[in-house]
């Protein structure tokens, strides 16, 4: 399977560096200072357009913020390219959204036991 990779020129080519599920904490979500914080990532097959993978995006997110019992907040969920080392790559990230790739992203208000807002069910 082909994964959407770094530049926007390239975004149909597989790169050999696959691509994340990622889990980011908003920090600051009400600030012009706001910024996010990497959590966790886990390496995925799916690629960064792939809206069928949302719902899996979004529980495998939400595991994770129960498991660790992480606090009340804002966080970002979304499909990102790997780097060369396996790390999430977020320079390529915001060259696909420049380049007006429809990438696969969500926000999730964690009450610290829940998700505040649920997304509607398709």
């Amino acid at each position: 399977m082909n994964t959407l990779t770094a530049t926007p020129n390239d975004t149909g080519r597989n790169m050999g560096t696959g691509n994340a599920m990622t889990l980011y904490r908003v920090v600051n979500p009400d600030s012009l200072g706001s910024y996010t914080e990497l959590l966790h990532h886990e390496p995925t097959s799916a690629r960064v357009d792939d809206a069928a993978v949302w719902s899996r995006l979004r529980a495998w997110a939400l595991a994770v913020l129960k498991r660790t019992e992480e606090r009340f907040g804002m966080y970002q969920i979304a499909i990102v390219p790997l780097d060369q080392r396996g790390e999430p790559d977020e320079n390529a990230f915001h060259d696909l959204l420049a380049a007006d790739v429809d990438v696969v992203e969500d926000y999730l208000c964690w009450s610290g036991c829940s998700e505040l807002v649920p997304a509607p069910q398709a």
